[in-house]
């Protein structure tokens, strides 16, 4: 005897075979036109300026970015890609700061929901999380960029000074982040 899938099963499946479909269409166009905004500058030197620094430094340069990336370009989407999803991975390599920032604000956005990596629900979670990590990075690098300067100079010493734990907090936090979750029951 077959066994009948409910309709709603059938089109639940479709709905989100499209979603993903058109996920890939606009997250490829997107990385295209940023790959093309990317090398844009230094078309421009070699094009309109007619400046070009030789073959060996371009071999030079591309071989120390491959032997010091190569494991991090294989890794970072295999380890993170349970944790983010598709849109998630796709915001996570286009926007960057990847396990310092959008990692901790996706599992932020996760906890804060109850929801479990991998699902739906934490999928949405973890992209409203990054999404949010890449507006505030906007803003305030927006006043870094207008304001920095004035900002350091009324700045006390001491204040300047505790910019240097700044790299190991987050890096605590994080960690702390992560012990908590995996110490949960759901």
């Amino acid at each position: 005897m077959e066994k009948k899938i409910p309709e709603t099963a059938v089109s639940v499946d479709v709905e989100q075979q499209n979603y993903v479909k058109n996920l890939h269409k606009i997250g490829t166009t997107c990385m295209l036109v940023l790959l093309f905004l990317t090398f844009a500058p230094a078309l421009y030197v070699f094009l309109i300026l007619g400046e070009f620094p030789g073959w060996a430094a371009l071999g030079g340069t591309f071989a120390a970015l491959c032997g010091q990336e190569v494991m991090t370009w294989i890794m970072e989407p295999v380890m993170y890609f349970p944790m983010i999803g598709v849109a998630g991975s796709y915001i996570c390599f286009t926007a960057g700061n990847i396990t310092n920032m959008r990692i901790p604000c996706a599992l932020a956005a996760q906890n804060a929901v109850n929801a479990k990596t991998g699902t739906p629900k934490g999928d949405a979670a973890s992209v409203f999380g990054m999404v949010g990590s890449v507006i505030v990075n906007f803003i305030a690098l927006g006043v870094v960029i207008l304001f920095g300067n004035y900002l350091l100079s009324i700045l006390p010493e001491a204040v300047k000074e505790a910019f240097n734990y700044a790299m190991p907090a987050v890096f605590g936090a994080l960690v702390i982040m992560m012990m908590g979750m995996m110490g949960k029951k759901k």
